[in-house]
């Protein structure tokens, strides 16, 4: 927690001699806030979030959203995190300081995967039923644009320098690369079966989408704009993060409840971790060497020290987490 004392837009202030025998200008009062890291774990059953407070691994508060929400994805910029909620078709903001609902507004028939863009203020939401990926205000959360697909749009990643939006189709088997500034497709790239979760690394050379079906990874060149090569995972692969100081992939496997280590220059898994039941979202916590796994019928959270790679916690949350995105705010 921190300590705030009010002066903003909207915060109320004391008069004068209230504010000398508090010895301060303003109220200060205690709220919780970004500037300690937070984890925003979507509870699909439970139509909530859990926000973790990441330097205990306490969770300070459930906040209930629209139905079935799954996606999640961080604007620590201007400070709000973002839920796509399938059930009530809707995108929902909340202010990571006081961690209450900000804005929400309804959108198109099944949203599910979630980025946010902090340069450009824009949030993309994949619409599983409408084939399209729409981009939002992230403040106004008004349509700025829309984009199509290919047939069952679900994780979608931004290229870091912010060229390109990477859209993993689950019903036909590829991934196709959308240009921001034209808003053209420049590929339309063959991968395995079923791909889902889809992860771009740092020097936007590479993109990584876990297919459920074939059970592996592929692997992308974006510069050749081509499927590179295709690593071995565990049953039923979903969501990937990939450690770019030792160039892993870490990658959930729903159905044998585990996470893969794959390393990228050998080629193969080198380890299995054991996590909770049906893992889907995972996210690192790079100052604390840690990493997130979101346990969708344990209903907890893994904690997987990054170095180790040992399960160092177990952190009980609401019913059917799913935390599909970047969930983390550092």
């Amino acid at each position: 927690m921190i300590t705030r004392c009010a002066g903003r837009p909207g915060e109320k202030t004391l008069s004068l001699s209230q504010a000398l025998v508090l010895t301060a200008v303003f109220v200060c009062t205690r709220v919780w806030a970004a500037d300690g890291p937070l984890a925003f774990i979507t509870n699909q059953g439970a139509n909530s979030v859990s926000v973790i407070a990441l330097d205990d691994n306490r969770v300070v508060k459930t906040i209930a959203v629209g139905d079935d929400p799954a996606g999640v994805a961080i604007d620590r910029r201007r400070g709000l995190a973002f839920i796509s909620s399938a059930g009530s078709q809707e995108l929902i903001s909340i202010d990571l300081d006081s961690l209450e609902i900000s804005s929400r507004v309804k959108t198109g028939s099944g949203p599910l995967g979630i980025v946010a863009d902090m340069r450009t203020g824009r949030v993309y939401v994949a619409d599983w039923y409408d084939n399209l990926v729409r981009a939002y205000d992230a403040i106004t959360l008004r349509l700025r644009a829309q984009y199509k697909t290919g047939k069952a749009p679900s994780g979608i990643a931004l290229t870091p320098d912010g060229r390109h939006l990477i859209v993993a189709n689950r019903d036909e088997d590829s991934v196709w690369v959308i240009n921001l500034t034209s808003g053209l497709t420049v590929a339309k790239i063959d991968v395995g079966d079923a791909p889902f979760g889809v992860s771009v690394s740092r020097d936007s050379r590479r993109a990584f989408v876990a297919n459920v079906k074939s059970n592996d990874v592929t692997v992308i060149d974006l510069i050749g704009m081509q499927p590179a090569t295709a690593i071995a995972a565990g049953e039923a692969p979903y969501a990937i993060v990939h450690d770019t100081e030792r160039d892993y992939l870490f990658v959930t496997n729903q159905q044998s409840a585990s996470v893969s280590v794959l390393d990228l220059e050998a080629r193969d898994e080198i380890r299995r971790i054991e996590v909770g039941e049906y893992p889907e979202g995972i996210d690192t916590h790079y100052a604390s060497e840690r990493i997130y796994v979101a346990n969708w019928f344990s209903n907890t959270v893994t904690v997987i020290d990054r170095q180790s790679l040992a399960v160092i916690e177990e952190i009980e949350v609401g019913d059917g987490a799913r935390a599909f995105g970047k969930f983390i705010a550092h």
